[in-house]
């Protein structure tokens, strides 16, 4: 059995990763170099990244873990998109019109997925983790180096899709479930739900 401080590492890495959104908002007040913050976000996308490698390999990822940290990923990168407000207006300005498409079909999601399931959900779809490492590319660029395109403009594409695809997803999935990659994945969850209705199986709730 593994070690009750072993199985803890992914709560601490995500919860690590939330504590760095106040961190930001200190960065920004404070004019900290450019570096500091491309270091900040990076040190995020490294706990992102392995707060689920190690939660799969020790047996921790749950779905309410899973939950927790999306939720997290929302607070930090939100915390991060006022730092560019902030610090780099003009490309705020560049990008508002889909920047807020994106935002908008977010809000359309978790409205739906309460209406529909009664809860929040947290796919963790492919194209979200794409669209993750874009924006965390972009981000360290533009906060730590200045450099805007065309990684600014190719993760604001890449949220429109992650965006519709997580939406798609909600439409097509029959019960609440967690961790579907792709819509693909999502129909053939439907499938097997209508086959087991057709057959008098239990459905799950």
């Amino acid at each position: 059995m593994r070690s009750k401080a072993v199985r803890s590492i992914p709560m601490g890495l995500t919860v690590l990763r939330l504590l760095l959104a106040p961190v930001l908002v200190w960065l920004v007040y404070a004019n900290a170099a450019g570096i500091v913050f491309a270091v900040v976000i990076l040190v995020a996308f490294v706990s992102d990244y392995f707060d689920g490698v190690i939660a799969r390999r020790v047996g921790v990822a749950s779905a309410e873990l899973r939950h927790f940290d999306s939720r997290t990923d929302l607070v930090f990168y939100a915390t991060a998109s006022w730092a560019v407000w902030r610090l780099h207006p003009e490309v705020v300005r560049a990008i508002a019109t889909p920047a807020l498409i994106v935002i908008g079909l977010d809000v359309i999601r978790h409205v739906f997925d309460f209406v529909k399931f009664g809860r929040d959900v947290a796919y963790h779809a492919w194209s979200s983790k794409v669209w993750g490492l874009s924006l965390a590319l972009a981000l360290v660029l533009l906060m730590g180096f200045g450099i805007v395109q065309p990684f600014v403009a190719i993760t604001v594409i890449l949220g429109l899709i992650a965006q519709v695809e997580g939406l798609l997803i909600s439409v097509v999935l029959p019960v609440w479930t967690h961790d579907v990659p792709t819509i693909v994945h999502a129909l053939r969850i439907r499938e097997t739900h209508t086959a087991k209705a057709l057959h008098g199986e239990p459905r799950p709730s």
